[in-house]
Order: C-alpha cells, then structure tokens, then sequence
C-alpha cells in the first residue's frame, strides 16, 4: 500500500510513497541496532560535532524545507521557516550544553556517582502539525546522548519523513536515524521486537494509550505528549491589548493545530468584554489562503478529516448552547479551509470543552474570582500547558502554581524551548522531551557505587 501526500491547500495529490514490507522493516530494525553498538561508543564531543553539522545544514535548507512543510501540512510559510530554524537552534543548544546535562552526578558523602548511559533504539511515533521540529526534538537530545532513533512519521507527511531522513544522514549519522513507512497496524509488533528498547509517542490519547498497553506487555518505557485543551487565564488586572495579542497568536499559530494552543480562553468578568471585542475583531482580520504566500496568517487544515471534524465539533457546541460569534463553518472552494471561529455561552461539559480540538476555535468562558478561574482551568482531562496574564507577579505565580499542567507560561503563549522540559500531566501523558530532563529521559540512570575510602 502508498502512503498519499495531499497538498491541504488545494487537495491535489503531490506524491506517493511506498510503505515498508516485513523484510524491510526487520532490516532497518538491524541498522538502528548496529548503529547504537557503534554510536553509543563515540565520545560526546564526536556525537556534539555531528549535531553541529545537523543544525548548519539545516539552516542551509531552510527554504527547501520549509516549502515541503507548507505543501504538506499546510503551515504559513513564514511559521514553515520558524519550524526549520527552531530545529537547527535546539541542534546547536544540545551540542553546546548536551555534556553539562548528561555528566555524571556525585552522591553526597561517597565517592559513588550516576551515570547517564544511553539504552539502546528509541522508536518515535510522530504526528504531522510539526514535522521537522516534533521529530527533531526528540531525535536531538537523544542521539546527543548516544541512543540511535527510528521514526514512523505521520502518514500524511512522508516527504518530510524522508528529508529528514537524509538531513540526518548528509550529516553524518547514517544509522542514527531510520525511517519507517508503515501502517499503524505494524506498531505493535514493531514494539515488541528486542531490538527496541523505549518508545515516544506524541499524538492522540486513545494512540498514546494503545502504545503504551502494548509496550507496557513487554516491560519497556514508554514516553507520552498526548496533547492539551489549553486554559489562557486572563486576569482582572491584565494589560489587555497584551493579552489578546498573546491570545491570537496562540490560538491561531501553526494554523490552530498544536497541542500547546490556547483553546480555552478563561476571562476575569470586569475585563471579558472589552477583551472578547478586540479579540473577535483580531481574529476576524486574519488573512486567510495560500500558505505559501507571505502575507498569509491562516492556512488550511492538513486533512480534509481534520476539517470534518472541526466541523461536527462546532455543530455539537451550538447544539449544547453555545453561540458562534465568529466564523463556524467552512469556507468553500478547493482546499480544508476552516475559518476563525469564536463560542461563547459554550456549558463546561459539552464535548469539544472535554474533547481535545485541532481547528481555529476559541472557547470563551468567564470567571469571578481567582478561585473560580483555577477550577475553571482544571476542570480538564488534559495537563498540558497554561497561560496566565496579569501585571502582578504574586498574582500570577499564585495562580500558576494551582494549575494542574506540565508547564505555565506568565504573560506569554507556551511553546516548547530546547532549554526547557516540555510535557504534561494528567491525559496529556508523561515523561518530558528537551532541557536537563529531556537529556536524560531516555537514558540508564546508572549507579557506580563506590565506598569512601
């Protein structure tokens, strides 16, 4: 069976990949597996210059790259080239700093130390919203610390799947990384070969948990990023043209489809409606079309189930009560276009408030005490981001540390960084990717006990 490349802004087809049979599978499983013996043993500072190289050709390749994104998942161009030179940045910050995270950590009163040694194979099971930074920022950290990694992208975005592919090798690390084009039926055997030692998975949670059953039968590691219905908690006493600002940008950035997104604006009553006017008048003047032209600030859907979907999705919202203010239905002509689209009056129970979205809608709730807005924000399946805007510091730091998420942005959109942890608690998963942590996430903490003496 091919995998099928559809250009989202038109809904041609752009090219065909083949997927991957048993024999070629078991044989790219062997090449990550003799690469690790041979990559696990070079020194860091080898393994630092190879992501040196990673990041300068990734900056050579931005305009390449960040084409192929558009054309396949449908992100402004602009956004397309941010997503490249993100990767390359978190290339170099891990060749720089990947040796001060994984160096070994003294035990207090004994000559004894833990060591952080790599395990083995990692297989990644990646989505399409971020198809370079995702995988690289997972692959990064985790060839930094001398495990070699094998990716099954997301069927929708095998072109970059292969360009990464061969970013990779160009770079130096032929068998540090390996491709797999396969169908998810294919995942859990590929689990429970001995030649994979961990698994990470970033996608849905019904996705995340099926991984996770199957790796949990054969006793090995798994880490999740299942996503996030965002709280963006806009306090009485915010700056507001800052905080709708910083709204838009979130909510509508990588065309409405990331896990870290604000989705559900939670707004102090004394402030809601001169917030929720300058907000609806921002999202309104969006310009929506070709990705690929500069100017645009709004693409497409990647798939036209995507666009379904947000659709049903707005249809169950008015059904349960809600108002559309802005937007609600898709535009028509050729291409998965959904407008900007703003609910109010939506009750906290109706499904796309429990439900994880991927489309342009802003849910809009309103809060009358610093109380009601922390309930307000939990009362979610999800743990993985949250936005807190207020000009007090104590304000906003007491609010913060209620909030049941992996991590709280104060008076900025959340966005994952190389020198920070990223992940969520709660239905949004576990374990972390980049800083300190992400380092040694997916490594042997490894005890040398060694008496005084």
């Amino acid at each position: 069976m091919a995998f099928e490349s559809i250009n989202p802004t038109t809904g041609e087809l752009l090219a065909t990949y083949p997927e991957h049979d048993a024999a070629e599978v078991s044989a790219r499983l062997q090449r990550a597996w003799d690469g690790w013996s041979r990559w696990s043993q070079k020194p860091l500072a080898e393994r630092g210059a190879f992501l040196v190289r990673l990041g300068e050709l990734l900056e050579e390749r931005v305009e390449e790259y960040a084409r192929l994104i558009t054309l396949e998942m449908g992100k402004p161009i602009g956004e397309a080239r941010g997503e490249v030179k993100k990767a390359a940045s978190g290339a170099r910050h891990f060749a720089e700093n990947g040796g001060i995270y994984l160096q070994a950590e003294m035990i207090p009163g004994t000559s004894s130390r833990v060591e952080y040694q790599s395990i083995g194979p990692i297989l990644a099971i990646m989505p399409w919203n971020l198809p370079f930074w995702q995988v690289l920022r997972l692959f990064i950290p985790s060839a930094m610390a001398g495990n070699t990694v094998i990716v099954k992208h997301a069927e929708s975005v095998q072109g970059c799947a292969l360009a990464i592919e061969k970013l990779v090798h160009d770079a130096g690390g032929f068998d540090v990384y390996v491709n797999l084009s396969v169908q998810r039926d294919a995942v859990p055997g590929i689990i429970a070969d001995p030649r994979v030692r961990a698994i990470t998975v970033t996608g849905s949670v019904r996705a995340g948990r099926a991984v996770a059953a199957v790796a949990g039968t054969h006793g090995k590691k798994v880490v999740l990023e299942l996503g996030g219905s965002d709280p963006f908690i806009v306090l009485d006493d915010a700056d507001l043209s800052k905080a709708v600002q910083l709204g838009v940008t979130s909510r509508y950035s990588n065309n409405a489809q990331s896990c870290i997104a604000a989705k559900r604006f939670c707004l102090a009553e004394p402030i809601a409606e001169a917030f929720l006017k300058s907000f609806v008048e921002q999202s309104a003047g969006l310009k929506i079309g070709d990705p690929l032209l500069p100017d645009t600030k709004l693409g497409p859907q990647a798939r036209k189930d995507l666009l379904e979907n947000s659709e049903r999705q707005v249809r169950e919202a008015v059904a349960a009560g809600a108002r559309v203010l802005l937007g609600g239905k898709p535009l028509a002509g050729p291409g998965y276009f959904f407008p900007p689209t703003v609910l109010v009056d939506l009750p906290h129970d109706a499904p796309i408030a429990r439900e994880e979205f991927f489309g342009p809608v802003a849910l809009i709730f309103t809060f009358k005490s610093e109380e009601e807005a922390i309930k307000l924000a939990n009362d979610s399946d999800f743990g993985l981001g949250a936005t807190v805007i207020s000009q007090s510091r104590e304000r906003a730091n007491r609010v913060a540390a209620q909030l049941e998420a992996g991590a709280v942005f104060i008076n900025d959109f959340v966005r994952s960084d190389a020198r920070a942890p990223f992940g969520g608690m709660k239905a949004s998963g576990f374990g972390r990717e980049l800083g300190a942590l992400g380092a040694r996430e997916l490594t042997n903490a490894k005890l040398i006990w060694e008496p005084l003496p």
